[in-house]
């Protein structure tokens, strides 16, 4: 797992930084644009799909159900694809009849990226669930750099762009899932091989979806959170630049930190999923080391971020192209946001260990809306330094009311052992 999610960070940070080289932040921002757009199916719907997957399916396999289980996988995956279509010409009609016709292969190709995007990161999804951890390395390493190494290969033949990048990136994604696809069939004909045929008395699906509704409502409300941030510095920014400087805020402050938490939830929640199961004693003992795990996490994090704020002018120095180092003193405030926002998944992970999420729904919903609110006030007062600071505003609050949330689950989980 660290593996891979060592080559992801090495392949971004080394794609940014060839690709700031080649694009203006004018033509940047135009790409991380189209990359917000088409992230919607992954944020609002793959992505959710994917946690009630690998939530059920240790389950599964403790009744002994995996074949029957990843049958009703395979059709939860083929009506997100049809929803997926539906919504894409829905997009493409209005575009039509908005007159706004130069906008259509724009949109066609944020939704083309997003829908190859979505069922990688499926994939990766159930290749974690299913604890096949080279494969999962080598296919997050291989995704990084292959939208990275493409994007370049379309910059030097048809010019320097965000749309060319954007295709670039496609392309590089399609040739990653084609690999991801071939690798993953031989492990599912196995898993199908150990099992005899006989009538299954649990609907999977039902049981899957119940547990991902919840997550696709905060799913929409975070993207559009990060969404808005785009949109507000473009709408209330008086220079081209602005979203372009801001990618690159984002890329540099917050990636890096919801990189290193994201590797530590897949990590850790194959582990918390089987550890836990449906025994209450086992739960308790699971919350026990995930609140252990969360504080740490934490405290360490702070240290990181304060060493990289005092050397910010030398470290950023190297990694980032001088059109860019204007903003590098705000990339430090990113950082801590990035942490104190990301840092909540490991409420969210154990929470969903007791089969829940709608616990989740009421303080997610809060702190997104407030992020909605708050960066579009942030983007209209200060611009860009306005969206930055509503972040670190929005996750401060956001941190200290999943921490209260984690509090009050234990102590529940503490009563009713007693």
């Amino acid at each position: 797992i660290s593996l891979g999610y060592f080559l992801t960070a090495i392949g971004g940070l080394l794609g940014v930084r060839i690709l700031t080289a080649y694009l203006t932040p004018s033509q940047y921002g135009e790409l991380a644009f189209g990359i917000t757009m088409g992230g919607f199916f992954y944020s609002v719907l793959i992505g959710p799909l994917s946690n009630g997957i690998t939530r059920f399916l240790p389950i599964a396999k403790e009744k002994k159900e995996i074949r029957f289980y990843l049958f009703n996988v395979y059709q939860i995956i083929l009506k997100s694809s049809n929803l997926i279509i539906l919504l894409s010409l829905i997009v493409v009609i209005l575009i039509i009849f908005s007159g706004n016709l130069k906008w259509i292969s724009f949109a066609l190709l944020s939704i083309a990226f997003g829908f190859i995007y979505s069922f990688n990161n499926l994939l990766l999804g159930l290749q974690i669930a299913t604890r096949k951890r080279l494969k999962v390395s080598l296919n997050q390493g291989l995704i990084t750099f292959a939208r990275f190494f493409t994007a370049f290969l379309f910059i030097q033949l048809f010019g320097a762009s965000g749309k060319i990048a954007l295709f670039g990136q496609f392309i590089g994604l399609i040739i990653v899932f084609l690999i991801q696809f071939n690798l993953f069939i031989p492990d599912l004909r196995r898993y199908i091989s150990k099992e005899e045929n006989k009538i299954r008395k649990v609907n999977w699906q039902k049981n899957i979806i119940l547990f991902s509704r919840p997550l696709i409502i905060i799913g929409l409300l975070n993207w559009l959170r990060f969404a808005v941030e785009k949109w507000g510095i473009l709408f209330f920014t008086n220079y081209d630049d602005a979203l372009g400087y801001y990618a690159i805020i984002y890329q540099f402050g917050y990636y890096p930190i919801s990189l290193l938490v994201n590797l530590l939830i897949n990590y850790l929640r194959p582990i918390y999923f089987e550890k836990a199961g449906d025994n209450k004693e086992r739960l308790l003992s699971t919350y026990l080391l995930g609140v252990k795990i969360f504080i740490a996490f934490i405290l360490i994090s702070i240290f990181f971020i304060y060493f990289i704020f005092i050397n910010k002018d030398m470290i950023f120095s190297f990694i980032l192209d001088e059109d860019y180092q204007s903003i590098s003193y705000l990339i430090g405030l990113m950082m801590m946001s990035s942490l104190l926002n990301e840092s909540t998944s490991f409420v969210s992970l154990l929470i969903q260990t007791k089969k829940e999420t709608k616990p989740l729904l009421k303080p997610n919903a809060f702190s997104y809306l407030l992020g909605i609110l708050s960066t579009v006030l942030g983007a209209y007062l200060y611009g860009l330094y306005g969206v930055v600071i509503a972040s670190l505003l929005n996750s401060s609050i956001k941190f200290i009311y999943f921490s209260l949330i984690c509090k009050y689950h234990y102590k529940k989980l503490t009563i009713k052992k007693h």
